[in-house]
């Protein structure tokens, strides 16, 4: 395993992005992360009008 300090600090180094997007494979686990959380706000809202109403979930 090679020692990649000096080019990974190139990198985050001459990059303007955001820190979190700096990396080369920050995309394999940011967009899943946000899918998941997008479903995770989504998925209470589209309950809320039944809570409104009183609607209780079927069993």
């Amino acid at each position: 395993m090679s020692n990649r300090i000096i080019e990974l600090q190139k990198i985050f180094q001459s990059s303007t992005k955001p820190l979190w997007w700096r990396h080369p494979r920050s995309a394999f686990y940011l967009y899943p992360f946000y899918g998941l959380m997008a479903v995770a706000v989504v998925a209470p809202l589209l309950y809320i009008p039944n809570a409104v109403r009183g609607i209780k979930a079927k069993k």
